[in-house]
């Protein structure tokens, strides 16, 4: 981390930049206000040669190019600070905030001085958020859960409360069903850092979305019938405590019906064959507040738990969209994304710190056995080390040879996902190993409570 000595005083860069835009501003009023320069007439020119832009606040300001090299590195150096400080931003907000705050003292020539920037400077560590709101399709509501500061699951009856109801339209021409949200909707926002100005925070929104529907369907495992997020026909924003519904689509062409899903059976129709029960939040509830953290991969979290959240994602999307056939390898991925490492490095690793024995293999096989052995030997799962060697040659089958999964192989499924858990389980809330190679060597040199990164 910089020391923050060494880091860029920002109150001065922009005081600096104030002051040569008023000197450069007088000096293009002297020459309007004595003919040499008609705005009309000259821009187009100047826009080419030596200014950036020209902006109306109440009066002209015009920023030259040299100022305007000057903002873009103030803006670099913002970043380097708020890096370093570790503060929340999105650089197009800051960018926005930072020129309107020049341009508004430089129109209205108001006095200021360090102090008036430096207050300036710590508002904008605190940025704007935006939630959008997605469909949560066959997720059984219970009542209004917010999980952590930035996600919300609220019923369409709720919802519809906050809002005027011709505001509830659909965009689209004779769509089948004209209102935008149904009563029996569950709706799941997103709180985002967003400019407004683009689709970024939208879509940052919705893949935030997908992780935290991934999650329940990890938790709620194969017992329940997977929630989905879809996407509506239009934005549902909001905003400083209101509600707004926009016209801007997500990633939909013609041809799709936002929120509608394909087949024989869909969200409008509710016709679905699927007899088990809808998800729902009745998981253990020690998952609750370690949720919005997995969903960000936030970095209260250790590097080993982060591979834990990302095995996660890779459960919690194969129970919502996969075959059993992609299920079961998407299982084996979280297993290996957690455990794996490659086994030349794991080798010289150990070699340079002399904890290499002759005794030991650093093969893929035998990594995935000895740390699997050391957390679910204990348990109630049935496991044994030929289990293990017979489901990673199944997963290289199904790689390399093409191999499919049928109904019969469901047990397997579930059994791999009981040690996927069970695995996941221990790395988020025991804490005893900070990486995959303090797992390795919990399972393999007895250094069971080993915290070295």
């Amino acid at each position: 981390m910089t020391n923050a000595r060494n880091l860029p005083n920002l109150a001065k860069q922009i005081k600096r930049i104030i002051g040569q835009m008023r000197r450069e501003n007088i000096q293009y009023c002297q020459r309007i206000d004595s003919g040499e320069y008609e705005v009309a007439r000259d821009i187009r020119k100047d826009l080419k040669n030596n200014l950036h832009a020209l902006k109306f606040v109440g009066n002209y300001v015009f920023i030259t190019k040299a100022v305007h090299k000057k903002f873009v590195s103030l803006l670099d150096n913002i970043q380097l600070v708020f890096n370093a400080e570790k503060v929340e931003y999105d650089i197009d907000q800051i960018s926005s905030k930072v020129s309107d705050f020049i341009v508004g003292i430089v129109a209205s020539d108001e006095s200021y001085d360090l102090n008036t920037i430096n207050d300036f400077i710590e508002k904008i560590k605190i940025p704007d958020y935006r939630v959008y709101f997605f469909r949560l399709f066959n997720f059984e509501y219970q009542e209004k859960i917010n999980l952590g500061p930035n996600i919300i699951i609220i019923s369409g009856r709720e919802f519809l409360k906050k809002i005027p109801e011709n505001l509830n339209l659909k965009a689209e021409e004779n769509p089948k069903i004209k209102t935008l949200v149904q009563p029996e909707d569950i709706l799941l926002g997103v709180s985002v850092i967003d400019t407004g100005k683009s689709d970024k925070g939208y879509y940052h929104a919705l893949n935030i979305a997908n992780n935290v529907n991934n999650i329940i369907n990890f938790l709620n495992g194969f017992n329940h019938r997977p929630s989905q997020i879809l996407e509506l026909s239009q934005h549902i924003i909001q905003e400083d405590g209101l509600y707004q519904i926009t016209k801007k689509n997500g990633h939909f062409y013609n041809k799709q019906t936002p929120g509608i899903l394909e087949g024989d059976w869909s969200a409008s129709t509710g016709i679905d064959p699927d007899k088990r029960p809808h998800a729902t939040m009745n998981f253990d509830k020690q998952w609750m507040p370690i949720i919005p953290l997995i969903a960000t991969e936030s970095d209260k979290l250790t590097s080993l738990q982060k591979q834990g959240a990302r095995a996660i994602d890779w459960i919690g999307d194969g129970i919502v969209n996969s075959n059993l056939t992609k299920q079961f390898l998407q299982i084996m991925i979280s297993l290996e994304t957690m455990l794996e490492q490659d086994p030349d490095k794991l080798e010289s690793k150990l070699k340079k710190e002399d904890l290499w024995k002759d005794t030991l293999s650093t093969s893929i096989e035998d990594q995935l056995v000895s740390t699997i052995s050391l957390i679910c030997n204990d348990s109630q799962i049935n496991l044994e080390t030929r289990n293990i060697k017979r489901a990673y040659d199944l997963r290289s089958e199904i790689t390399h040879n093409g191999e499919q999964l049928t109904e019969d192989d469901t047990a397997l499924i579930k059994d791999w996902y009981d040690i996927a858990y069970k695995i996941i389980a221990n790395i988020m809330f025991l804490g005893n190993w900070s990486s995959t190679y303090d797992l390795w060597k919990a399972a393999n040199l007895g250094n069971k409570d080993s915290d070295e990164n």
